[in-house]
C-alpha cells in the first residue's frame, strides 16, 4: 500500500475510533474527590461552548460514591475549611460549591448559625455524593480496571491511543474503552507494619475497614471488649476516641511509637504551604531542597492529630481517672513487632524503645491505623513502562501532573495523589483540588487541540500529494 494511502487509512481509522461509542478524550481511574473535581471542571468548562467538548468517563470500583466510608465516624470533622471544597477557589459562582449544596439541602442558614468553618466528615461525604449525583453521566461504578494498553495507528510506531480494560464487578462482563488521555487517581494502599506477617484474621484489620468490621464483629457495645489501636495519627486518635465513647465497658489501649499524640501544625503561616502557588515554587526547587522542605513540614499531615481532638481525649482520660476507671490507656514508645492469634485472643508484640524490652498486649481486636502508601510505579501502567520516563524514585512528572513520556507516545497520562515528592504535601490532600483540576483540564484541552491539529496536518499533506 502506498505511504500516502496508508497514512489516509490510519487517519480515517483514528477518526472512526473517535466516533466510536466507547472512545473518550479522557478516562479517569478512580472517582474519589480528585477525579470528582476534574469531572466538575470538565462539566462547567464545557457548558459555555467556547471550548471544544471533552468527552470523559470515570471508572470506579465501588458500587456507589463513598469517601472513606469506614472512617465516617460520628462527630469527626474534616481538617480543612468548607471553602476548600471541590470548586470554590476555582469558581466561587459554581453550582457545585459546598454552599450551593447546603442551600439545596435546606441547611444553609443553620450551617451559618453554627459559626464553624469545619463540617463533619459525614456531611462532607454527603456533599461529595451530591456533586457525584449531578455528574452521574460521567462515571460508571462497579468497574475494576484490569489493564491499560498502548495502541498504534496501523503501521505507524507512534502510540496514539490507550485501551483500558475493565471488569463489571456486578455482572462479571469485560469492557474496553479507547482514550487519548488517562487520569490515575486510585488513592493510597493501606500500609501494614513492615517486616512482619499480619495474620489473616477478622480480629486484625486496618483503619480503612474500621466501621464495617467493628460493627459486624463487635456489635454488642456494652460487652467488655479489649481493643488495641496501633498508630499515632489523626485516624488512630479518632478511632481511640470512638471506641472509648461507643463502648463504655471496653478496655481500649492506644499504642504509640512516640511519647504522645502530637498536634498537627495548622498555624496560619505554615498553612500557606498548601496554597496552590506553593506547588510551582516547590516544583521549581532542586530536588534535595524540595525534599528537605517537605520533611520539615511533615507535622502538618503525618502522625499528627487535630488539637481539639487531643483535648477531648485528654479530658475523657482525666474524667475516668477521677472515678478510678483505668480501662483506657495510652502507651508510649511501643513499636509493633508481631501479631499472632489464639483461639480467644490476638497477641500483639511490641518493642518498647524506652525500656528496650518486649511487651505483649492481649486483645479481642487490633486496629492498625498505620496510614497509606503511594506506589511509585503504578501496577496498572506496567504495559506502558517502555514509553514512560522514570528515575530511581519513580515516574518523572511534569508540572501539570502529566507523566513525562517518550517522543513516540502521544497520550497524556496524569497522576493525582502520587506526586508529593515533586509537587508538595498538598498533593495527597484536598486543598489544591480546584486548582489542580483546572490545570489538568487545560492540559487535556491542549492535548486535544494538538491531536486535532496533527490530524488536520496529516490530511493536508495527503491531499497535497494527491493520494488516491
Amino acid at each position: 500500500m502506498p505511504k500516502e494511502q496508508s497514512l489516509r487509512a490510519n487517519v480515517e481509522r483514528f477518526a472512526e475510533d473517535r466516533k466510536a461509542r466507547e472512545f473518550y478524550d479522557v478516562v479517569g481511574i478512580g472517582f474519589g474527590p480528585s477525579n470528582l473535581a476534574v469531572a466538575a471542571t470538565i462539566q462547567e468548562e464545557s457548558e459555555g461552548g467556547a471550548m471544544p467538548p471533552v468527552r470523559s468517563l470515570f471508572l470506579e470500583s465501588k458500587p456507589r460514591y463513598a469517601w472513606h466510608p469506614d472512617m465516617l465516624l460520628q462527630g469527626a470533622q474534616v481538617q480543612l475549611t468548607f471553602l476548600k471544597d471541590l470548586v470554590t477557589l476555582r469558581n466561587p459562582q459554581s453550582r457545585f460549591t459546598f454552599l450551593s449544596y447546603l442551600r439545596d439541602k435546606g441547611r444553609l442558614n443553620k450551617f451559618v448559625n453554627l459559626r464553624n468553618f469545619y463540617p463533619t466528615r459525614i456531611e462532607f461525604n454527603d456533599y461529595y455524593c451530591w456533586v457525584a449525583h449531578q455528574l452521574a453521566d460521567q462515571v460508571r461504578y462497579s468497574r475494576r480496571v484490569l489493564t491499560v494498553s498502548p495502541l498504534t495507528m496501523g503501521d505507524s510506531p507512534r502510540i496514539e491511543l490507550l485501551k483500558v480494560k475493565a471488569e463489571n464487578t456486578v455482572t462479571g462482563a469485560r469492557e474496553e474503552y479507547l482514550c487519548r488521555n488517562l487520569i490515575v487517581a486510585t488513592g493510597g494502599v493501606p500500609r501494614l507494619p513492615r517486616e512482619m506477617d499480619v495474620p489473616v484474621d477478622e480480629r486484625i484489620f486496618h483503619s480503612h475497614q474500621f466501621l464495617s468490621r467493628i460493627e459486624s464483629r463487635y456489635a454488642d457495645h456494652d460487652a467488655p471488649h479489649r481493643f488495641v489501636v496501633v498508630g499515632s495519627g489523626q485516624s488512630a486518635a479518632e478511632i481511640f476516641h470512638y471506641l472509648m465513647s461507643s463502648y463504655p465497658n471496653a478496655q481500649v489501649t492506644a499504642a504509640l511509637r512516640r511519647f504522645a499524640y502530637k498536634p498537627a501544625d495548622d498555624s496560619d503561616f505554615v498553612n500557606e504551604i498548601f496554597f496552590p502557588q506553593m506547588v510551582s515554587f516547590l516544583y521549581g526547587l532542586p530536588e534535595a531542597r524540595r525534599r528537605a522542605i517537605i520533611r520539615e513540614h511533615y507535622d502538618t499531615n503525618y502522625s499528627a492529630v487535630d488539637l481539639d481532638l487531643i483535648k477531648l481525649i485528654y479530658q475523657a482520660l482525666y474524667d475516668r481517672m477521677i472515678v478510678g476507671d483505668d480501662r483506657l490507656a495510652i502507651r508510649s514508645f511501643l513499636e509493633i513487632r508481631g501479631l499472632r492469634t489464639t483461639g480467644g485472643a490476638v497477641i500483639a508484640e511490641f518493642f518498647n524503645s524506652a525500656t528496650e524490652g518486649l511487651e505483649l498486649l492481649e486483645a479481642d481486636g487490633v486496629i492498625l491505623a498505620t496510614g497509606y502508601e503511594r506506589e511509585k510505579r503504578h501496577p496498572l501502567l506496567f504495559e506502558l513502562d517502555p514509553y514512560l520516563v522514570a528515575n530511581a524514585t519513580g515516574y518523572c512528572v511534569q508540572r501539570d501532573y502529566r507523566l513525562l513520556t517518550q517522543p513516540a507516545f502521544a497520550p497524556g497520562i496524569f497522576f493525582q495523589g502520587f506526586c508529593e515528592d515533586t509537587h508538595g504535601l498538598s498533593d495527597t490532600l484536598l486543598s489544591v483540588l480546584p486548582a489542580r483540576s483546572y490545570e489538568i483540564f487545560q492540559a487535556l484541552l491542549g492535548n486535544q487541540i494538538e491531536q486535532i491539529e496533527q490530524i488536520e496536518t496529516e490530511l493536508s499533506e495527503v491531499s497535497a500529494k494527491g493520494a488516491p
